[in-house]
């Protein structure tokens, strides 16, 4: 039998600036667990690591996002459990964003219809909590997958897809390939992503991917 490696997560941020919209200086999420699947509709997947206590982690800074024993395989979509609430920080003042500034945002809450469910989990979904006023951190499961439906628009981010037609989940530009001892990068692009509308600052969601590292 083949002995299996450790899997090494990265992340990391793609320079660039844009004249519409702001760039995101760092992005941190509450991470519980990583869990990996080689369908793009997420199911049956692996942990590759899993805590009950969530660890900060700066999305845009090349942290390690955990490590883990999967197979060699191509895994069409990443699930990350996390906590709603996230960190920001714009790159540049515009508006109600101020640069250097970290804000924090519920983007699942329940003013905006936000639920979540474990992958392949029965039942209904769990109803986020909290307000755009009154946060409250609720554990949601993000999916990232290569579904090209997914995050084209009104579906939900943190409840997984069911069909190659399903817009939930969002979009991954490339699968994780793993293969014999490659490593590769997880890459995150906040191009653009920061703004402000006439209450407050907010964020849209990144561009995710994955890059073979030589």
């Amino acid at each position: 039998m083949k002995s299996l490696r450790p899997l090494l997560l990265l992340g990391a941020a793609l320079a660039s600036s844009s004249a519409f919209a702001l760039d995101a200086s760092s992005l941190k999420l509450q991470v519980y667990s990583v869990m990996l699947s080689t369908s793009p509709l997420c199911t049956s997947p692996v942990t590759v690591f899993s805590s009950p206590t969530a660890t900060e982690v700066d999305f845009l800074a090349a942290p390690t996002l955990g490590s883990g024993n999967p197979a060699d395989a191509t895994y069409n979509c990443v699930i990350i459990k996390m906590s709603d609430l996230i960190k920001f920080t714009p790159s540049a003042s515009a508006g109600l964003c101020m640069a250097g500034t970290q804000y924090t945002a519920d983007v699942c809450r329940s003013d905006n219809g936000g639920m979540t469910k474990a992958p392949d989990a029965a039942g209904a979904p769990t109803v986020c909590t909290g307000t755009d006023a009154a946060p409250v951190s609720d554990p949601v499961y993000l999916y990232l997958t290569t579904n090209a439906s997914a995050g084209s628009g009104g579906g939900n981010t943190f409840m997984q897809p069911t069909s190659t037609a399903s817009t939930d989940g969002l979009n991954l530009t490339a699968p994780l390939v793993i293969s014999g001892t490659a490593r590769s990068k997880f890459v995150v692009n906040a191009t653009g992503k920061v703004g402000s509308d006439s209450v407050s600052c907010g964020m849209n969601p990144p561009v995710f991917g994955f890059q073979k590292l030589p």
